[in-house]
């Protein structure tokens, strides 16, 4: 593979996107293992965000925003019809499963959630506001999407603690507490610098580490061209209303033909101005499909620390055991020539060297057998990781070609339908206009 297509973000090697093309009707591959998952079982929507306040200290209130998720069953006669419910969930709620997942679930690429805050806006959206109507709605899609991703997963779609999330409202933040995920985030957070003591880091897990920077950096200049884009069109369709009120004013100063051809045109033209704000709210629902990938890149980086703490650990207990043999063949060699602080002390205590040797070999081959076990117990386990994050990473690989074809297929789409429209507006602008030009020929 050449260096040029290491990091391509568009094409994964040995996947190719004719090839996708072809295939753009049938299923997505990783299909067959959403079997037996909850989003195979129940319809998942979420919906209704509402804002909400209660009490917070002293006179002070809170305000919050809560999201209402509905489960239906896909099969009428299913057994789990009984835990159907419908509920509401704050957004640090979905923080808390999502924190929940990453730990317990340390070789999967976990979904994100969507932006806590407006990022890659254009001017017309001017508010930062999180309690903004429209901003709620591209949140409210994003926690579905996040909802249907994680149900929909081989092993997060099974997991006891997704369902009780989706059906049960009141329980569920105590079931979550009990499995002491918490304890092990905190274990694993004392790791996170891992990487700058890891001796040997794995070739693959540096290669997606930058896979993951090109994806975040290509990602975010395509929303930012996308945005200064919109900016620009959506100025462009708006001047058209300035012309509108000119052709209403012009039209009182005429006499029929043209009075009456600039009064029609001039409501062309302003439903030509108007057309924009559904076509710019459909590219930006587009534009919110690419970001989740933008934050798909956080998730692959995650993985990459996790490896390097899994990593140190087996390094360290290399190192241990070296030492431990390096001691153990020492002291089986006979006394040391060189000064030791364990040799000074055995000579002011009088203690018999030999008992000194004999004492701390016991204690040496009980060290290295531990050390051993540990060792191998967690090669083990950076095994399985391994096989584990490998497989996971090869799924979203396969799965993002898809997702960004069929996104960018979606924004050429609207660009061609915005055209269209575009043009069959002022084929109707120009027609009255056609018309008095004929008769005065």
């Amino acid at each position: 593979m050449e260096p040029a297509e290491e990091n391509d973000i568009f094409e994964e090697e040995g996947v190719n996107i004719s090839e996708a093309a072809k295939k753009s009707d049938e299923k997505s591959p990783d299909v067959e293992s959403i079997q037996g998952t909850f989003l195979s079982q129940f319809k998942i929507t979420v919906s209704d965000p509402e804002k909400r306040t209660k009490p917070s200290g002293i006179k002070m209130r809170e305000t919050f925003v809560v999201y209402l998720i509905e489960t239906t069953p896909k099969n009428a006669e299913s057994s789990l019809i009984e835990e159907v419910t419908s509920l509401w969930r704050r957004y640090s709620e979905f923080e808390l499963l999502r924190n929940y997942l990453v730990v317990i679930y340390p070789a999967v690429i976990v979904p994100p959630l969507p932006e806590k805050r407006a990022n890659f806006i254009w001017n017309k959206i001017t508010a930062t506001d999180t309690f903004d109507n429209d901003f709620l709605e591209r949140r409210r899609a994003g926690l579905e999407s996040f909802l249907h991703r994680i149900a929909g997963h081989r092993k997060l779609g099974k997991d006891k603690i997704v369902k009780h999330f989706i059906t049960k409202e009141e329980s569920w933040r105590e079931e979550l507490m009990a499995t002491g995920f918490q304890a092990k985030a905190d274990s694993w957070l004392k790791k996170v610098n891992a990487s700058l003591r890891v001796r040997e880091p794995n070739l693959r897990y540096e290669q997606l580490k930058c896979y993951a920077n090109n994806l975040q950096t290509n990602a975010t200049a395509l929303l930012k061209v996308r945005a200064k884009l919109a900016e620009r069109v959506y100025g462009i369709y708006k001047i058209h209303s300035n012309y509108s009120r000119v052709f209403k004013e012009w039209a009182l100063v005429e006499d029929s033909p043209l009075k009456e051809a600039l009064q029609k045109s001039s409501i062309d033209v302003d439903a030509y101005g108007i057309s924009i704000d559904n076509l710019i709210d459909e590219e930006d629902q587009i534009a919110e499909q690419l970001k989740e990938y933008l934050y798909f890149a956080d998730s692959l980086k995650t993985i990459c620390k996790k490896h390097e703490a899994l990593q140190y650990d087996v390094e360290w207990y290399e190192s241990s055991l070296t030492n431990a043999l390096t001691e153990k063949k020492q002291l089986l060699s006979g006394p040391p020539k060189t000064f030791s602080f364990s040799g000074l002390k055995a000579r002011l205590l009088g203690a018999d060297a030999a008992d000194v040797t004999e004492t701390r070999l016991e204690v040496l081959e009980t060290n290295i057998t531990d050390l051993e076990k540990e060792l191998e117990k967690h090669r083990v386990i950076a095994k399985e990781f391994l096989d584990e994050a490998d497989e996971e990473v090869e799924l979203f690989k396969t799965r993002k070609v898809m997702d960004l074809r069929e996104i960018f297929v979606s924004y050429a789409v609207l660009q061609i339908k915005m055209n269209k429209e575009g043009a069959a507006y002022w084929k109707k602008i120009k027609t009255p206009f056609a018309a008095i030009l004929e008769n005065q020929a």
